[in-house]
C-alpha cells in the first residue's frame, strides 16, 4: 500500500515534464510549420513555414510576424486583419511541426526533437533515451549560434545538476541548438 502510495506520487509529480508544452503558451518561431484555417474560406487554408526573420506571407496580408506569438495571438491578429475583406472570419492556427534541437553523440537514441515550450539539456538527454554507457557526462556540450550569428559553445557538468541539485545549471535550449555528449576515456 505505501509503495504505491509512494509510486502514484512519483507519477504525478513527472507528468508535466511527460507532457508537451501546450500550444497556448508556446511562443512561435522560426522554422515552425502552420495549418491556417479560414472558415468557410478554403481558397486561404494553407500551411506555412515560419521564415528565419520570424515572418511568413499569406494572402490579403501580405508578410505577417509570427515569432514571439502565442497561437491565440496569431489567431486574433489574422482575425483582425481579414476583417477588412471578410465578414467575422473565423482563423484558426495549428502547429503543425515545431523547430528542434538535435542532441548527438553518447546517448541512445540521437536525433532531432522538437521544441515545444522550455525544454532544458536534462530534458533532451532524456528525450534521446539518456545517456550511453560511455559518455562523458560531465562534458555535455551546447552549441548554438547567437542572434549577432555567432558561435556560441556551453560546457554542462552534469553531476551539478543530478548529484547536487543545483538546476541553475540545466541549460534552456534555443531554435536549432546542437546537445553533444562526447564519448569518456576512462
Amino acid at each position: 500500500m505505501k509503495r504505491s502510495i509512494c509510486t502514484c506520487f512519483l507519477l504525478l509529480m513527472l507528468a508535466p515534464l511527460a507532457s508537451p508544452a501546450c500550444s497556448q503558451d508556446y511562443r512561435l518561431g522560426p522554422d515552425d510549420v502552420l495549418k491556417i484555417t479560414v472558415y468557410r474560406e478554403e481558397e486561404l487554408d494553407r500551411d506555412v513555414r515560419v521564415s528565419s526573420d520570424g515572418c511568413f506571407s499569406f494572402p490579403l496580408l501580405g508578410k505577417v510576424r509570427a515569432e514571439g506569438l502565442t497561437v491565440p495571438e496569431l489567431e486574433q491578429e489574422f482575425t483582425e486583419g481579414l476583417r477588412r475583406y471578410i465578414k467575422k472570419p473565423q482563423v484558426t492556427v495549428f502547429i503543425k511541426e515545431y523547430s528542434t534541437v538535435s542532441v548527438t553523440g553518447q546517448v541512445n537514441k540521437p536525433g532531432s526533437y522538437p521544441l515545444r515550450g522550455e525544454v532544458t539539456v536534462m530534458e533532451a538527454i532524456g528525450l534521446a533515451g539518456g545517456f550511453t554507457k560511455i559518455a562523458a557526462k560531465n562534458k555535455v556540450l551546447v552549441m548554438r549560434l547567437t542572434e549577432s550569428g555567432k558561435k556560441e559553445t556551453i560546457t554542462v557538468r552534469v553531476s551539478d545538476i543530478s548529484r547536487r541539485g543545483d538546476k541553475s545549471k540545466d541549460v534552456a535550449l534555443k531554435r536549432g541548438d546542437i546537445v553533444y555528449i562526447p564519448e569518456s576515456f576512462f
